[in-house]
């Protein structure tokens, strides 16, 4: 296995009576999975995993609101997986996985209802010497094909961590800090794991291809039969991806690209949000109304490579997508009818893009690893008026952040880890402050412990 161990996806796009027919498929193919014949002897295998990171915080906050400078953050996760090969090869199997996490340890989890917050990963395939066909509860094509950088940690990657502990001020219990929906991940998340069909190619020559297609932004079945279109909400999220894992002149090589779109199924014309920003005139945060605009249709792409000799491992991503914040689809209503853009964050902007880019290089010697990441986020915000200082001037403003990383990481054997690591976060909003009444601009450092167990 090249040092990435990725698979990828491909995806497509449609409209119309096809949609409907389309669902009436997706449900037959998955009786169809559930299908197996009765010839064949059925296996099975579980696992799960474990982790505790612990964390010293420094982070700007409110003089008369200190928060704890530490904090922690748990999980874990268990899978099952039954499965039968019959003649020829083809296999078919059916996969589980539950989580249990700490509210710190949620910030990666998409916002996608329909099914319990326990329940990550529910889905049926069938394996044949044509490809691999999925459907069920899990990531889209592109996310799932994706090659990023090297990291000695995952939990507490720089792009995209799956713990995070740092809290917003104005919160008065545990709330991840993400302003204006601010998220540094360079993964194409747009489907998360709501329902899907995936079909994986096999991998020739080095090179595999993939696609999806999400009929609903639904972790459950119900609402691919409501026939009940939400205001905002993406639909019809089709998804293609393409990678190679190979050797040349020594190396291990690892390439992808990824690109998803979707449509806006009941669109809301003459939408605005609220953008708090510092005024022109003196500097005082305010909330002023953006420029109408209609919710647009989603549209992300990405690509990654990385480059292993030896125990050295060097790589990158690259995202660019209309998601405002890069973070997952908005699926909720709050304070207006609009599922998919009540708030700036997770809303799909038409006329904006957020743009985040990651790089890092680790090395590995015995059962020592040590690395270093960093990753850089530009969100471009709906536009405003502001006539504080007298004539209307139209003013364009971005939300930024950065963050950068350094790690060390020991394996006693296999199954057992520990990692203690330093992270660093900027965040650069458009009010500049943080204070008692805006908070979009802080400085963040952490270091942490981290112990893993997989069994």
């Amino acid at each position: 296995m090249t040092p990435w161990g990725l698979d990828v996806d491909l995806t497509l796009a449609a409209k119309g009576k096809f949609m409907k027919r389309s669902r009436q498929a997706l449900a037959a193919a998955f009786l169809t999975l559930g299908v197996m014949p009765a010839s064949a002897d059925v296996t099975w295998d579980w696992g799960g995993q474990g982790s505790l990171s612990a964390y010293g915080i420094d982070q700007d906050d409110i003089a008369t609101d200190p928060l704890n400078d530490f904090g922690f953050a748990a999980e874990g996760k268990v899978w099952g997986r039954v499965k039968l090969i019959r003649d020829f090869g083809t296999e078919y199997g059916l996969r589980a996985q539950l989580r249990f996490q700490s509210s710190e340890a949620e910030f990666s989890n998409d916002f996608i209802r329909g099914a319990p917050d326990f329940v990550d990963e529910v889905w049926a395939y069938v394996q044949t010497a044509y490809g691999r066909f999925v459907v069920g509860l899990e990531d889209g094509a592109a996310d799932s094909a994706g090659i990023y950088s090297p990291t000695v940690s995952e939990l507490n990657r720089i792009d995209d961590p799956r713990h995070y502990p740092l809290q917003d001020p104005l919160s008065s219990s545990f709330t991840a800090f993400a302003p204006n929906g601010a998220h540094m991940r360079t993964d194409l998340n747009a489907s998360g794991d709501a329902f899907k069909v995936i079909y994986y190619s096999p991998r020739l020559i080095g090179v595999q291809l993939s696609g999806s297609y999400t009929p609903e932004l639904s972790r459950g079945l119900n609402d691919l039969f409501s026939g009940s279109d939400q205001f905002d909400q993406q639909s019809n999220i089709w998804e293609v991806g393409a990678s190679y894992q190979g050797a040349l002149s020594g190396f291990d090589v690892g390439l992808y690209g990824g690109y998803v779109s979707g449509s806006n199924e009941r669109e809301t014309v003459g939408k605005t949000l609220t953008v708090r920003a510092a005024r022109l005139s003196n500097g005082v945060p305010t909330n002023f109304t953006s420029t109408a605009f209609t919710p647009g249709d989603l549209e992300e792409w990405g690509a990654g490579a990385q480059v292993a000799y030896e125990g050295l491992k060097v790589g990158g991503s690259y995202r660019v997508t209309n998601i405002a914040g890069a973070a997952g689809l908005a699926d909720q209503a709050v304070g207006s009818p609009s599922v998919g853009c009540s708030v700036i964050a997770g809303c799909v902007l038409p006329d904006a893009n957020t743009t985040v880019w990651g790089a890092g290089v680790t090395y590995e010697t015995g059962p020592w690893r040590f690395g270093v990441n960093y990753v850089d986020l530009e969100e471009e915000l709906p536009s405003f008026i502001d006539n504080s200082t007298g004539p209307n001037i139209t003013r364009n403003l971005t939300q930024d952040a950065q963050g950068y990383t350094g790690q060390v990481g020991y394996e006693f054997d296999e199954n057992v880890q520990i990692v203690f690591g330093y992270q660093h976060y900027e965040f650069d909003g458009p009010t500049g402050v943080c204070t008692a009444g805006s908070c979009d601009t802080l400085d963040a450092d952490l270091g942490f412990v981290q112990t893993a167990i997989t069994f």
